[in-house]
């Protein structure tokens, strides 16, 4: 797999997507190449202690949509949301198996819409799917699942809401 030509590919994708629907969002967007892996992230700036972080390891919730060798091997573009360290996000009172359970309640009205997705993951993947990789049309399905995830990222902050930390007034 040549990573170049793939992270080509993704950066094309988000030079085509519509940057009022992103602002809209309040989303961010970050391609590099990352543990061998070809990357797109998606992210609020609340969802994360440091948002630049590249890979993060600190406390994050993100979208990611990457090609590796294993994924390539197998023609699939890969896809999930992670919830990482997430008793140590800044602003909330959060206990990773509560709030994974309490987003995949919520997924659950969306599942149908997300190809090939699972939530039968520890807490750390929220979610996880795979398409075909179509180097044809890669740009456009880079930028549905953007689409897709625009439409539920919502979840994630309305169940941020539900850890978040109380103050004294």
């Amino acid at each position: 797999m040549n990573t170049e030509i793939y992270l080509d590919k993704f950066e094309i994708a988000v030079k085509a997507f519509d940057k009022k629907a992103l602002e809209k969002s309040e989303l961010e967007i970050q391609t590099g190449i990352w543990l061998n892996s070809v990357v797109l992230r998606l992210q609020k700036k609340h969802w994360a202690n440091d948002t630049d972080e590249k890979p993060h390891s600190g406390s994050a919730i993100f979208m990611g949509i990457w090609i590796d060798q294993e994924a390539f091997s197998k023609k699939i573009l890969k896809y999930n949301i992670h919830a990482l360290k997430l008793r140590q996000l800044n602003g909330y009172a959060l206990q990773s198996r509560s709030f994974a359970d309490s987003f995949r309640q919520k997924f659950r009205e969306f599942e149908q819409k997300w190809e090939n997705v699972s939530v039968q993951f520890g807490p750390q993947t929220l979610m996880e799917g795979w398409i075909p990789l179509n180097d044809e049309k890669i740009q456009k399905d880079i930028v549905d699942l953007i689409n897709s995830f625009i439409e539920i990222a919502p979840l994630i902050d309305e169940t941020l809401l539900e850890f978040q930390k109380k103050t004294n007034s």
